[in-house]
C-alpha cells in the first residue's frame, strides 16, 4: 500500500475561491478609509454639537446643587466620547484635553464645587478653541502647554 503524502499547510498557493480575495479586501478596506476620511472633514462639527451638550450639561450643574452629580455624569459622558474620538480623526489635542476633563469629572462621590465647574468650563473653553481652528495635530508648544495646564490644575484641585 503507498501513502500519499499530506500538503503542507502553507503551500502559498491560493486554494480554490480564494483568487481575488486580496482585490475584494483591498476594495473594502479602501471603502472603508473613504468612509472614514468622510466623517473626518465631519468630525469639527458633530464634536462642537458635543461640546454644546458639555456646556448644557455644565450650566445646570451649576444652578442646580442638588442634581449636581448627574449633570457632572452627563459632563463626563461628552468629556468620554470626545476623548474616545479626538485622535480617531486627526485631533490627537481634543483627546488629551477630553482625558483631562475625564479626570475631572470621573469622581461620582465627589462634591463638585465651584471651583471644580469653572475649571470645567476651561476644558470645554480649550476644546472649543481647538475645534472651532481646525487645529489638527498636537498644537505644537502652546497646545502641550495648554493641556499640561490643565492636567496641573486638575491634579491640584482634585488633591
Amino acid at each position: 500500500m503507498v501513502a500519499s503524502m499530506p500538503t503542507p499547510a502553507n503551500t502559498n498557493q491560493p486554494e480554490a475561491g480564494e483568487i481575488g480575495r486580496d482585490t475584494r479586501t483591498s476594495s473594502v478596506l479602501a471603502r472603508a478609509e473613504a468612509a472614514v476620511a468622510d466623517l473626518a472633514r465631519d468630525y469639527a462639527g458633530w464634536a462642537l454639537r458635543d461640546v454644546a451638550k458639555g456646556r448644557a450639561s455644565l450650566a445646570s450643574a451649576m444652578g442646580e446643587g442638588n442634581q449636581r452629580a448627574a449633570h457632572v455624569e452627563a459632563l463626563f459622558r461628552v468629556a468620554h466620547d470626545l476623548k474616545g474620538q479626538g485622535s480617531s480623526f486627526g485631533f490627537p489635542l481634543v483627546t488629551k484635553l477630553g482625558h483631562s476633563l475625564c479626570a475631572l469629572t470621573r469622581d461620582r462621590a465627589r462634591d463638585y464645587q465651584a471651583e471644580h465647574l469653572e475649571l470645567a468650563k476651561s476644558h470645554l473653553d480649550a476644546i472649543e478653541l481647538v475645534l472651532n481652528k481646525g487645529i489638527k495635530g498636537e498644537g505644537g508648544k502652546v497646545g502641550g502647554e495648554l493641556v499640561a495646564k490643565l492636567e496641573s490644575r486638575v491634579a491640584e484641585i482634585l488633591g
